[in-house]
This record gives C-alpha cells, sequence and structure tokens, in this order.
C-alpha cells in the first residue's frame, strides 16, 4: 500500500511540474474548454518533458522543486475540496478556518514529502484514456496507465470535479488504492487521539507553513 501510495503522489507530482513560469498554454488549458482527460494528458505530457530536461537541477535545488510544483499543482489541485474529503466527518465540527488550514498544511506536507519521489519516476510509456460515459460535472474520472521502464504497468486514475476555474483533480486512485480514503483513515484516527488543532500544526510545520501570530497549537 505504501509503494502504491507513494508512487500516486509522485505521479501526481510528476504530472504538475513545470519548468518556471506557468506557461500560457498551461494558464489557458481550462480556459479553452477543454475536457478532464484533455487537461490531464497536455499537462502531464508536457510535464514529464520538463522531469526530464531539469532531473539534475531539482535534485540539487529542493526550492526550485517545491515552487515549480507549486506553481502548476495549484491551479488543477482542488486543495480544499481534497482536504475537506480527507477530515471527512470532522469537517462537519471544523470552523472554516480549520477546515482551510489543514487543507493548505495537508497539501504543503504532502508536496513536501512526495516531491523528491517525482525525481525517481521516469516512465517509459504513459496512456490517458478518454473519459467513458457521460462527463459528470461533480465527479469524472481519468483512467491512465504508466509502464515503468522495467515494464511494470500501473493504472493510475485521477478524481476531478468541474469548478468556476475548470477542471480540478481531488483525488488519485493507484491500483485501487485511493489517496483522500488512505488518508482519511490516518487522520481521522489522529484527530481523535490528539485533536484537530495539533493535527494542523503538525501538518502546518511539516508543510514549512509559519504560525500565525498568536498560535501556540502543537
Amino acid at each position: 500500500m505504501t509503494r502504491l501510495l507513494t508512487l500516486a503522489a509522485a505521479t501526481l507530482a510528476a504530472l504538475l511540474l513545470s519548468a518556471g513560469p506557468a506557461r500560457a498554454d498551461t494558464a489557458d488549458a481550462t480556459a479553452a474548454g477543454l475536457g478532464p482527460a484533455e487537461v490531464i494528458e497536455r499537462t502531464a505530457r508536457r510535464a514529464l518533458d520538463v522531469l526530464e530536461e531539469r532531473r539534475e537541477e531539482f535534485a540539487s535545488d529542493e526550492d526550485a522543486l517545491f515552487q515549480a510544483i507549486d506553481e502548476i499543482l495549484l491551479p488543477v489541485f482542488d486543495v480544499q475540496r481534497s482536504g475537506d474529503l480527507v477530515l471527512g466527518r470532522h469537517a462537519r465540527t471544523a470552523s472554516a478556518d480549520q477546515r482551510r488550514r489543514f487543507a493548505q498544511g495537508l497539501y504543503r506536507s504532502l508536496v513536501r514529502q512526495y516531491a523528491e519521489n517525482a525525481l525517481d519516476f521516469s516512465p517509459d510509456r504513459l496512456v490517458v484514456r478518454p473519459v467513458r460515459g457521460e462527463i459528470d460535472p461533480r465527479r469524472t474520472r481519468v483512467d491512465s496507465e504508466v509502464r515503468l521502464s522495467d515494464g511494470t504497468r500501473v493504472a493510475i486514475a485521477y478524481m476531478l470535479r468541474e469548478t468556476d476555474d475548470g477542471w480540478k483533480v481531488f483525488d488519485v486512485v493507484a491500483e485501487g488504492i485511493s489517496y483522500v480514503r488512505n488518508f482519511r483513515e490516518q487522520y481521522d484516527a489522529e484527530i481523535r487521539r490528539r485533536g484537530l488543532d495539533d493535527v494542523i500544526a503538525s501538518l502546518e510545520r511539516q508543510g514549512g507553513i509559519a504560525p500565525a501570530a498568536g498560535d501556540s497549537a502543537g
């Protein structure tokens, strides 16, 4: 399970990497009216090229790697929706500020945790399949298959929803294992044991987020 989740997170990171400032075609990807599968495929193929081009730079400069992920990931990853799904039942009793901080802390901690894995991700072949059936703006699945250099084939699905800002990813499923479901179980136990504020403070530390003035949590 850990290997597959690591691969899923690394794939998501690799999918959304880009060189320097967001390019015009990246910024316009959703505005141009592309469907969810087209958005995934266009971004993935460019991102994998950039990973190869900047691999040495990223290996020696973590900040450049984090910045590259951040610049491209934020516009197409639904941070708040994903965070709320991971919070699960705790989202119903959390304040708006707690939900926001949890989502941001989770996102940034995972970027830092998995960013370097993306450097080891060298797919030999990537296939993004067309969406089957009718596209649902609330939840549409885009299936893909990655073939690694050793011949291993890994099925990775991206769950997206349509927002005012275009299609956004809110979950990644690798070999049937959901990123959201896995972390929901993990953080449910942590929140019940330690409390939500302490978990948020821990995520913010891991993600390099400076504590708010007067915040003494954790």
